[in-house]
């Protein structure tokens, strides 16, 4: 009900695992699922340029990598933020990916970067259809979570839909 901080002290580690995490309601098929999953490259699921990995790599170097998950559940699924960071950097990265979440909230994306996540997002859906395991996959889910038999063939035409508002 209220954020806790929890650490746990290991003497001696030259890095610090952070990591953000929160249960959503968050189940397949949700209506919200393809916009929730630009929101989620943007902050820091899709590639190096997202804003948790230009923050904490890029900008501040604080490590090689952090990024952002979002997972659905039949029961709960989840919210993830995480990296491995230097030690004597933990605090100051754990503030800059808390900043970067808030600045998903409160501020809007710039179309220009929309356009490019959807842009990249197609082209990463289109390629997995190169898969006969993944256009399997798909099938499976459609059974298993009762999807709409349309679901993965409206999928690009939803992604297009996705707006700065919707994100």
């Amino acid at each position: 009900k209220t954020p806790r901080v929890i650490v746990g002290n290991r003497d001696g580690a030259v890095q610090s695992a952070i990591m953000v995490t929160f249960p959503l309601e968050f189940k397949p098929g949700n209506p919200d699922a393809i916009k929730a999953s630009v929101m989620n490259n943007i902050l820091g699921g899709g590639s190096l340029s997202s804003r948790i990995n230009a923050n904490l790599r890029e900008s501040k170097a604080y490590t090689y990598g952090a990024y952002s998950s979002l997972s659905t559940d039949k029961l709960v699924g989840s919210f993830n933020a995480s990296g491995e960071v230097k030690g004597p950097a933990t605090d100051s990265a754990m503030y800059e990916l808390l900043y970067e979440i808030n600045r998903m909230i409160k501020e809007p994306v710039d179309q220009e970067l929309l356009d490019q996540v959807k842009s990249r997002m197609n082209g990463s859906f289109a390629r997995s259809l190169e898969s006969p395991s993944t256009i399997a996959g798909f099938a499976l889910n459609i059974e298993k979570y009762k999807l709409p038999k349309d679901y993965y063939a409206t999928y690009l035409e939803k992604l297009s839909q996705v707006t700065v508002a919707d994100v």
